[in-house]
């Protein structure tokens, strides 16, 4: 075996370690980013259409998200009524008080995240647009 053919098997059989690693651990390490990048299997931007699916699914669960809060504040404004004066009541009150107030903390946390994935999304999708407009007003100056 010559040193050639050597080197096209090793890289052969560390390629397809790599693939197999990434369809395993869903391609988190360097090397297999760099096999990606190499090979051009890496993450790809959707098209605008796909893009703005994105950006509607998201938009759809913000809404979910905002009307849950408005059960939130319901529940809540239920709950700060009192039903009883004795102690055990009291108690069970504070305690459904500080479950709710976990609730709200969380989905708070999730209408925030739904609202940065959606910037972030439309923000990818403008710079998108301006390098393949960039790219084609490139073409154009290139065929001149």
């Amino acid at each position: 075996m010559t040193v050639g053919m050597f080197m096209e098997k090793a890289w052969a059989e560390i390629l397809d370690y790599l693939d197999l690693e990434r369809k395993k651990y869903g391609g988190s390490t360097l090397l297999d980013k760099v096999y990606l990048h190499a090979t051009g299997k890496g993450f790809r931007f959707p098209d605008d259409a796909t893009a703005q699916k994105m950006v509607d699914t998201f938009k759809e669960r913000e809404k979910s998200i905002r009307a849950r809060a408005y059960l939130i504040d319901t529940l809540e404004s239920c709950i700060n009524q009192t039903f009883s004066y004795d102690e055990t009541s009291e108690s069970y009150r504070k305690t459904a008080l500080t479950s709710v107030a976990a609730l709200r903390q969380l989905n708070d946390s999730a209408l925030r995240y739904t609202q940065n994935y959606i910037e972030k999304i439309e923000a990818a999708r403008k710079r998108y647009a301006q390098q393949e407009e960039a790219a084609e007003n490139d073409a154009r100056g290139i065929a001149r």
